[in-house]
């Protein structure tokens, strides 16, 4: 019975071991193979040749045309407008009037979730008429109310309680909200080198 054992052992060893350097070789993806084949994609706003020891940086202040929040059917990339809150100035002169038109795009969104869980709108890919975007730090992060700090610890004191706990799951985070009194705030750093 013991000779038994060890064979099988032994078969399942090899199997489960071997099988995933095999399944690299089986695998392929076809649909990449079809639809990227030839086709040269373009890289992401990536520059290595940053100069980071200029520090200069100009704070845009941004505000939003209407009300966006996760209780809306929200998509990732969707286009959201925003106007400029006040005159940008460089070395004394303005290089962005109040009330220019910037568009973004949402980049992600969470519905709030349960244990209290907030809801979050991720925003990112700001176009400023007039300014590079790679010199540009833009991504924005709204959350909403964050209950789980709040919620955890009740959950566990009262899971010895049977089923108790588990009515702690309910309670849901707050919903992310972006207004128009709102201030979105992006950074230019005039000096970063192409």
């Amino acid at each position: 019975m013991n000779k038994y054992l060890n064979i099988i052992i032994c078969i399942f060893y090899l199997l489960f071991f071997s099988f995933p350097a095999f399944s690299q070789v089986l695998l392929r993806d076809e649909f990449v193979e079809e639809t990227l084949a030839g086709k040269e994609l373009p890289s992401d706003k990536i520059n290595i040749n940053y100069n980071y020891e200029d520090l200069e940086c100009i704070p845009i202040k941004l505000k939003i045309d209407k009300k966006l929040s996760t209780k809306e059917l929200l998509q990732e990339g969707d286009t959201i407008v925003f106007r400029i809150r006040q005159d940008v100035k460089q070395d004394r002169k303005i290089i962005l009037r109040k009330d220019t038109i910037v568009t973004a795009k949402i980049e992600a969104f969470l519905s709030r979730g349960m244990n209290g869980i907030p809801g979050q709108i991720i925003i990112d890919n700001f176009e400023v008429p007039g300014i590079d975007a790679k010199k540009l730090k833009s991504t924005y992060i709204k959350k909403g109310l964050n209950l789980t700090l709040f919620v955890l610890p009740i959950k566990w004191a009262l899971t010895p309680i049977p089923f108790v706990g588990s009515l702690t799951n309910l309670i849901i985070g707050g919903h992310a909200n972006i207004n128009p009194r709102d201030t979105v705030t992006l950074y230019y750093y005039p000096n970063w080198h192409n």
